[in-house]
């Protein structure tokens, strides 16, 4: 049985820290030159964590803008940052969802409602992820969101079961 998620919702996934050493490590094709990390991000990714002080931030963006394919950008700080409203105004047709400090998280076993952002745990079980994107659909607006895998190191595995998984429930 498909679940339909309600009217209006549509959830991104994507990993919480793209830049952590682990990450680095397992994620990127080895010799993959460290300028070409943004875009193969977003060839593999629904959605791009990013904040103001990312040391490449300048590369993402840019990737995300030219990306083949929409990723949803979650802006995490200041809304009114010089870069990102540029950014917006150069490219006012993406998605983005600004998340400024102190803005609602949701995670697995929270009582948080109303997010647009949730953090999820690297898991195997697709059960389990599939009763997490039902609880975070059940308190989500009905509008552009996004889901990352969390944790050191992120997990790539659960990342492609997460992508496979809303491809199969029709999200």
């Amino acid at each position: 049985m498909t679940l339909i998620p309600p009217a209006g919702l549509d959830i991104k996934i994507g990993l919480h820290q793209r830049l952590v050493p682990s990450l680095l490590q397992d994620f990127y094709p080895e010799g993959l030159p460290e300028d070409w990390r943004a875009n193969y991000l977003v060839l593999l990714t629904q959605a791009i964590w990013v904040g103001a002080d990312d040391p490449d931030l300048d590369d993402v963006l840019e990737a995300i803008a030219r990306a083949p394919k929409p990723v949803r950008t979650v802006w995490a700080g200041d809304g009114d940052s010089a870069v990102l409203q540029n950014w917006q105004h150069a490219n006012p047709d993406l998605s983005v969802i600004v998340l400024p400090p102190g803005a609602l998280i949701w995670s697995p076993g929270s009582d948080v409602v109303g997010a647009r952002v949730g953090l999820i745990p690297a898991c195997a079980e697709p059960l389990t992820l599939r009763t997490w994107f039902e609880a975070f659909a059940a308190q989500a607006p009905h509008e552009s969101c996004a889901l990352f895998i969390a944790g050191n190191p992120p997990s790539v595995a659960t990342l492609n079961r997460a992508q496979t998984l809303l491809e199969l429930l029709g999200w």
